[in-house]
């Protein structure tokens, strides 16, 4: 209805400058009368042409004060993987960044399903996030598990070309989510025995992805979300 009242105005605002030159001549007398029917049709209707939900106007923006930062714990200390076909919805929105800037509640899952749990190598688990000019948000992240045994191949085939998502807990146990619904992240790995010496063997998990409509999202202390018992495994005899 807005928009049917908007496209009215619009056009009562054309048409009355066209008439005013065509019986004037006079281009000055055009814009006259088309913005006093502009004017009036505005306060008659109680809409606007140029408001934040038409097509002329931007989003309004907010401003923001200077913050500071005391000594921090940086890093990450638990790791948090689902999948994407899990999620009951696109929770994670533009609006809700726009708005909020981060996420409230229980995270919305099918019926059952629960998120696994990761023990990455310490001061392994990093992320990262851009905003493009034209191409939306991008995010990254990258993990590691120490050695190279079965247990880290049957890791590696489970997740290969599995779209997911990923929350990620910081050593001050501030909760991060990666990844969406609809344009998840998948992981690519890298494994590595090293040549000589005490040089530890390792699998890399990255995963990258672009095109997003929110950068890494925070998720506030009061996010609730089930997970599967971590089940500890014996490293393979003579190490991993």
């Amino acid at each position: 209805m807005k928009n049917l009242k908007q496209t009215l105005i619009a056009g009562g605002v054309i048409g009355s400058g066209l008439a005013a030159f065509a019986a004037t001549g006079n281009p000055f007398a055009a814009i006259a009368a088309a913005s006093t029917i502009n004017f009036a049709a505005q306060k008659a209707a109680g809409v606007s042409l140029f408001d934040a939900n038409g097509v002329a106007s931007c989003t309004g923006l907010i401003g923001i004060k200077r913050q500071c930062q005391t000594l921090t714990i940086g890093g990450a200390k638990r790791l948090y993987i689902g999948l994407a076909e899990d999620l009951l919805t696109e929770f994670l929105t533009y609006e809700l960044a726009k708005t909020l800037g981060k996420f409230s509640g229980a995270i919305p899952m099918v019926a059952g399903k629960k998120f696994i749990e990761v023990e990455a190598w310490y001061d392994s688990t990093k992320f990262d996030t851009e905003m493009k000019i034209g191409a939306g948000f991008t995010q990254s992240m990258e993990f590691k598990l120490l050695g190279y045994n079965d247990i880290i191949v049957k890791f590696a085939a489970l997740m290969y070309e599995t779209p997911v998502v990923v929350i990620v807990q910081g050593n001050d146990d501030k909760l991060y989510m990666l990844g969406q619904k609809y344009i998840p992240l998948m992981f690519e790995m890298k494994g590595v025995l090293p040549e000589k010496g005490t040089a530890r063997k390792e699998a890399t998990f990255s995963a990258k992805q672009d095109g997003m409509m929110v950068p890494v999202f925070p998720l506030d202390a009061t996010v609730t979300f089930e997970t599967e018992p971590l089940v500890g495994v014996e490293a393979p005899e003579g190490g991993a």
